[in-house]
This record gives structure tokens, sequence and C-alpha cells, in this order.
């Protein structure tokens, strides 16, 4: 009775990481290739507004419309102050943006300010919206690479984001281990994965910064949204109706990243949570997708249901104490599988040595994720509701 206990807990333990390794082995072997791209014929014409829903953002609201505009100065910028109860609103008028307002108390959250910010921007004549962050710096082809491959025949895109390093301490550039590691996580999760997806045919997924969406593809699945992880329900909405995201690589977008530990958990909290509500609220949807010969829905099933890598980590260690010589040999192979992904996700970067070297702390970050787990799991509740993450001042 003992043994067959043990054996059942094995396979649960198997069962939780299996979403996870079988999407990096897939990601790892999809990076091999370069990224599909659409075809097209002829160049359809797309004219792309730049929507920015921000809450609360007027320390930094100016560096991003700046950004935007060093990307080009002929795109139309609307940002949309939500709630705002300082001066984002004029910050945003002064630095150059079209500005509208949605101040109702009962339309919370970026999801309700996105929608605003769609209907505004295509009722303005624009026929594709990109979508960023208020607290974003981007590259200056963004935009011109975007709308190129728009042009080409996607409905929807997104490119690379990654978080900004910020610096720690008085020396010039000096970065702490924790946010490098956590900064190595976030491009595993929103860079590499993305890019292998996309060598492999599958959608790339959207990342709430960064992605576009043409006109048509609003209307064919409307922005609807409505949970904490607004991005990630929205695309398996478009995997289910067979819409497939591009992936848009050699452009970029940077998010701030909180310096302080409580500003993190939140944050790490608010994306786990809610990617854990929308993979008990989209499974169903997808499975019908894919009965109905939706075939790139089994991989965007695999992203709801995978753990982040660090809680994929801490589910081998456990496995590893547990008699079982199947489950032993599962943790092996995973565990190479773990070690290939962050081998290619540091040499996606570019200080490689530097970020392995951050690996170093990994054990404390592991630690830190699993005294988060009760914050993730109070944020997976169906009534949870986004909260802005404190932003500091940017500091030049």
């Amino acid at each position: 009775m003992e043994r067959m206990a043990i054996e059942v807990l094995a396979g649960l333990m198997a069962l939780s990481a299996t979403p996870l390794f079988l999407d990096l082995a897939l990601c790892i072997f999809g990076n091999l290739f370069p990224a599909q791209r659409p075809h097209a014929d002829v160049r359809r014409s797309i004219r792309l507004a730049v929507v920015v829903p921000a809450h609360d953002e007027e320390a930094m609201i100016a560096r991003t419309v700046a950004s935007l505009q060093a990307a080009d100065s002929g795109a139309e910028i609307l940002v949309v102050a939500h709630n705002c109860s300082d001066g984002t609103a004029r910050a945003a008028a002064e630095a150059g943006a079209r500005v509208v307002e949605l101040n109702n108390c009962k339309l919370r959250g970026k999801a309700a300010a996105l929608r605003h910010g769609f209907a505004a921007a295509l009722d303005g004549g624009a026929n594709a919206v990109l979508v960023v962050d208020a607290d974003t710096v981007v590259s200056p082809n963004l935009i011109a690479a975007t709308r190129a491959t728009l042009e080409l025949g996607a409905e929807a895109t997104q490119c690379r984001y990654e978080l900004e390093l910020p610096a720690c301490g008085a020396e010039s550039g000096a970065v702490h281990p924790l946010a490098r590691l956590r900064a190595l996580a976030f491009r595993g999760m929103n860079v590499l994965r993305a890019r292998g997806r996309a060598g492999l045919g599958f959608s790339a997924g959207l990342f709430g910064n960064g992605f576009a969406l043409t006109a048509s593809a609003l209307e064919r699945v409307p922005f609807d949204a409505s949970s904490i992880a607004e991005d990630v329900e929205y695309h398996t909405r478009l995997a289910e109706e067979g819409v497939r995201v591009y992936w848009v690589g050699e452009a970029f977008v940077h998010g701030h990243s909180p310096r302080s530990s409580k500003a993190q958990a939140r944050q790490e909290a608010r994306w786990e949570g809610g990617r854990l509500r929308v993979a008990s609220r989209t499974t169903g949807g997808l499975i019908f997708a894919l009965l109905r010969g939706r075939w790139r829905a089994a991989e965007t099933l695999a992203e709801v249901w995978s753990l982040p890598l660090s809680r994929g980590m801490i589910v081998l260690l456990l496995s590893a104490f547990l008699a079982v010589h199947w489950l032993h040999v599962f943790v092996a192979a995973c565990a190479a599988i773990a070690l290939l992904h962050v081998l290619q996700t540091a040499l996606a970067g570019s200080e490689p040595m530097r970020d392995l070297a951050a690996l170093a702390a990994a054990p404390v970050y592991i630690v830190w994720k699993a005294l988060i787990t009760p914050l993730v799991l109070w944020q997976s509740r169906s009534r949870a509701e986004w909260a802005r993450t404190k932003r500091e001042a940017h500091q030049p």
C-alpha cells in the first residue's frame, strides 16, 4: 500500500512537470531554426497606432513617449490615462502624445484601458494597433519592423520583450545577482520560448508589451479579456480561432523592473496567479480547438499549464527524494533540458558570462519563489483584480 502511494505521488510529480519540460524541449529545438515569417504576394497598407495604457505613470510616461517618437515620428501615439490620480495625462500631452482619459471606477485593469484605446485608435483611422506599456523603452526599429510584418499578412505580432536591469549600489552599472537572474528567467519565457515556437511554426504568444493586432483580428476575436493576465487570456482566444502571432525578433521593448522585493513579489504573483486562473478557464476551449484541427492550439495548451522554470526545478528536487527509479530518469532528463534552456537564454543576451554567474543566486531565488506561493494562489482566485506595480522614477 505504501509503495502504491509513492508511485501515485511520483506520477503526480511527473505530470505537473511534463508540460514545462516538454515545452522547453520543443523550444530548444525550435531555436535552431529562423522564425517563420508571413507570406503575401501583395503588401497591404497598414496604418499603425501605438496604444499606451497608463495608470499613475507621471514619472515615466514622458520617457516612453520620447522613445516611441524616436522610433517613428509619424506614428500616432495614443496614451490612455486610466483612472489616474496624478499628472499622467498632462505629462503625456506635453511629451507629444494624443491623450484619451478613462475615468470610471467600475472599469478597472489594463484590459479595460486597452479596449478603450483600441476603439479610439480605430475610430481615428488606424487599421492596426501596437501596445506598449507606459514604463517602457523601445528599439528604434520597433514600429517599422512591426508594420512590415503586418503588411506581409500577419494578423498579430509580438516583439522581443525584456526587463531593464536596475542598477544597485554606487558602482556604475552594478546589478544585483537576483535582479540579473530574474531578467534571465524573464528572457527565457518571453524571448527564447517565443522564438522557439516561431521557429517550429507555432504562435509566438502575447506578453502584454510590444504586441500588435490588426483591426480584422480584433473583429474576428474581440478583445474581451477580463483577467489580470489579459495577454495570456487573449492569446488563448486567438489560438482557439486559429489566429497565429508572428515573432518580430529584430525589435524589442524593455520594461521597467521594480527594485523592491515587495513590488517584485506582487508583480510575479500577478503574472503567475493570472496564468493559473487563465489555464483553468481556457483548457476546454483549447482542447475543442484541437478537435477542430487547430493544431497550433496544442502548444498554447502546454504553455498555459507550464510551471515557471523555478517552480519546475522545485518539483524536480522534491522528486529526487522519492525512491522511484523511472522518476529519477525523468528528473535527469528534465534537468538536462533545463540546463540547455538556460545556456541558450544566457547566450541570447549581451552579457552571457555575467548571466551565467548570476546562477549562483538560484537557490535564493527558488526559496523566494516558494515563499510567495500563497500570494500566487491568492492572485489566481476568480475575483483577483489588477494592481499597479509601484514604480521608481527613472534615473538617467
